[in-house]
């Protein structure tokens, strides 16, 4: 592939413009807005299904390669303005991760006004040293060592430099101090701005630099000094939420972040009395940079594109097409498309998770791990064409859940960049089939077919205006809505709370504490613990720094998913074959029978676009322990799953034999109902899977049916009390 792209937003209104950043070889790219029906291309549904936007003109654009420039790092400009003393100190405590990583990591540097080295403190394969425009004036022979606490210094002028590192906690007999001089830093009257985490940028564009020599670790209050005087200093515990760091030596040289390192982090005087920035700042006072931080591809806008002031709400694609001697190259970049403001709404709004496709954006898991070789699945793994181009560019950044070059979670992750894996028929090497955006394409038919009336609105949406579900009767949400901010929530629990309905038609949903940037709307972040986890955040670094709140699941914070929809996270697994549902007793009560209705069949999906079964890949259980309300009717719970399926690790207590699904009862998905004091009623399936048993048999199948039995009876309970909601 190299065709890629992606705009300025998720989600959009009628009227509003996009703008299209595209990267390509040189040539013509030709945009339309279609409208995403169906993703899937397995032919057992009705395929990869779009729709021209008939009232939209194509475009021609220009398009040519862009440059993505990932790496995070403090700058600050006209600190010097070309008035350095002849004695200059920068001092900085340093905590790296890869000292013994080939090549320079700049840790602080006096730069030119072209962002060219002057003279830079930084790492040279792990030993401090300084380094000049001419080269390396001194240099100490012990590297540093890895995740270790040191104040290093250097001192400059024309005719000698020198170089210091202090161990902050020595070992037993350990030199913790170390120093050398050597040959002098010219030049110094060129010096201009400074450079925290970088050695140089060099200018390839318009407000856009390449930063050279950068640096992995943490890094606390540099200070920069001039014969004696704080010229600047930078206290990293202060504004953990702004893009910007105060100087705090009161000469305002305030310098900004490129790139969202990681803020809120534990600094050299943690001592684990606090686990609360807000509580301790002084204690917090690092920041942690890494090589490959993206937070902003930053390409230039290729095209900006209207659209229609009447485009009904739905899931729509800009779709772009390139020709070259090579041949053609089609991308869909997708938006949703909320009604209009003061427009007036459906019964029905389909919640696409667009926090979730954020998370998982640019998920590299299979780079890192080998499913099958730690028998995880029992199927060979099959990469998409989109992650193998994922794999061609790694400059394109992680997901949350990635690491980072030197080891660290990734924490933040962004839609301002390319994400291969964001579209409609992207099919996830793990199963083989649709995950995320092209899973939760598969109800777009269903709606139609069955005649509900419906909008769609998206995460960002709703987190960005929490009263927005106060005029639907019915809220659907995707197949996989795993992470929400705490206003979101709030949001859908008043909704219940009003005499609203809730369809929850997925797995291991309402999980992970998420936290929307306020400053960088864009980024998302989440801190991760006691969950099933790919990483996990150090001692002390829990707490958000873009909202300040605590991270981890949202079952530690009170909010456990069960407790709103009855069931609530407990195994994953990925096998060939996932099991259908199996009716209990209960539902053959008559006061459950509106939810059988036409549905004779016992067992209830036992087929799918997705594993073939409606219980799988991620899986919820009703347990009334865990907050399920006392009144959740379970109306149908899987079959027994196989040992792929491992008791999710919150669950577990002591670690014990019996664990898997072939033995465990706790192991399963559950289909409840619950009704609310309202007059809603929550409908939840428990299961990622679900979703893809809709389209089977031209959508005439047991789940089919009974979900058209559900959303017609929620949409027809009667108008909901929106005063009450709000």
């Amino acid at each position: 592939m190299r065709l890629f792209g992606y705009l300025d937003r998720l989600s959009a209104q009628p009227g509003d413009e996009l703008s299209v950043m595209i990267s390509a070889p040189e040539g013509t790219a030709t945009l339309d807005l279609v409208r995403l029906v169906h993703g899937d291309e397995n032919p057992r549904g009705p395929g990869f299904v779009t729709e021209p936007v008939d009232s939209w003109a194509p475009v021609e654009t220009a398009v040519g390669p862009q440059i993505t420039l990932p790496g995070s790092y403090l700058v600050a400009e006209g600190v010097f303005a070309g008035r350095l003393g002849p004695r200059t100190t920068l001092e900085v405590l340093a905590w790296p991760t890869t000292p013994d990583s080939e090549g320079v990591q700049g840790l602080l540097s006096v730069v030119d006004d072209a962002g060219g080295t002057v003279a830079a403190l930084v790492l040279d394969h792990g030993r401090p040293a300084v380094i000049t425009a001419e080269g390396t004036a001194v240099r100490l022979d012990a590297p540093l060592s890895a995740r270790r606490w040191y104040r290093v210094r250097a001192t400059l002028d024309g005719d000698r430099t020198q170089v210091c590192a202090t161990a902050v906690t020595p070992f037993a007999g350990e030199a913790a101090h170390s120093e050398r001089s050597g040959s002098g830093a010219p030049g110094l009257d060129r010096a201009s701005g400074v450079l925290a985490a970088a050695t140089r940028l060099e200018k390839v564009g318009p407000g856009r630099a390449r930063p050279e020599g950068l640096y992995n670790g943490k890094l606390e209050r540099p200070v920069v000094r001039s014969d004696g005087e704080v010229v600047a200093e930078w206290a990293f515990s202060e504004d953990h939420a702004e893009a910007g760091v105060p100087d705090v030596s009161g000469n305002r040289h305030h310098a900004r972040l490129v790139n969202m390192p990681a803020r809120a982090m534990t600094g050299h005087s943690w001592d684990g009395s606090a686990s609360d920035p807000r509580t301790a700042p002084e204690q917090y006072g690092a920041i942690h940079f890494h090589d490959d931080d993206l937070i902003d591809a930053g390409w230039q806008v290729s095209a900006r594109v209207g659209l229609p002031a009447d485009l009904p709400s739905g899931i729509y694609a800009v779709r772009v097409r390139v020709r070259t001697p090579e041949g053609g190259e089609t991308d869909h970049i997708p938006v949703v498309v909320r009604p209009a403001d003061h427009q007036a709404k459906a019964p029905v709004a389909y919640l696409i998770p667009t926090f979730t496709y954020v998370a998982y954006a640019n998920e590299r898991l299979q780079h890192r791990l080998d499913y099958e070789a730690e028998g995880i699945t029992d199927h060979p793994i099959t990469p998409d064409r989109f992650d193998r181009a994922l794999a061609d560019h790694p400059e394109f950044g992680g997901s949350l859940y990635d690491h980072h070059s030197d080891g660290s979670g990734v924490c933040y992750s962004s839609f301002l960049r390319p994400i291969p894996n964001m579209r409609p028929d992207y099919r996830m090497w793990l199963q083989n089939a649709p995950r995320h955006l092209g899973a939760d394409l598969y109800l777009i038919p269903w709606f139609r077919r069955q005649g509900f009336e419906y909008d769609v609105i998206s995460d960002h949406d709703l987190h960005a205006d929490p009263d927005l579900l106060d005029d639907y009767q019915v809220v659907v949400t995707g197949s996989h809505p795993e992470y929400h901010s705490q206003s979101m929530l709030d949001s859908i629990a008043r909704h219940t709370g009003s005499g609203g309905s809730l369809m929850y038609l997925g797995g291991n949903g309402f999980y992970w504490v998420t936290s929307q940037d306020p400053e960088r709307p864009h980024a998302l972040e989440v801190r991760r613990s006691s969950g099933i986890r790919t990483w996990e955040v150090r001692p002390g670094e829990q707490h958000h720094s873009t909202t300040g709140e605590q991270g981890g699941l949202w079952r530690w914070r009170g909010r456990s998913p069960n407790a709103m929809l009855g069931v609530g996270m407990c195994s994953q697994g990925w096998d060939e074959k996932a099991p259908p549902f199996e009716r209990t007793e209960l539902s053959y009560a008559p006061e459950w029978s509106w939810v059988f209705e036409g549905v004779d069949d016992r067992v209830i999906g036992d087929f799918g676009l997705i594993m073939d079964g409606a219980s799988g890949d991620e899986v919820d259980r009703c347990d009334f322990a865990l907050g399920s309300p006392p009144n959740t009717a379970v109306l149908a719970t899987s079959r027994r799953h196989s040992d792929y399926y491992q008791l999710a690790v919150e669950d577990v207590l002591m670690l014990a034999p019996g664990l898997g699904g072939s033995e465990c009862t706790d192991v399963r998905s559950d289909m409840v109902v619950v009704e609310q004091p309202s007059g809603g009623a929550v409908f939840s399936v428990g299961s990622i899977c679900f979703t893809g048993c809709v389209p089977v048999d031209d959508y005439d199948n047991n789940v089919s049916h009974l979900l058209r039995n559900v959303l017609r009876n929620f949409r027809d309970r009667g108008a909901k009390n929106t005063a009450s909601a709000r």
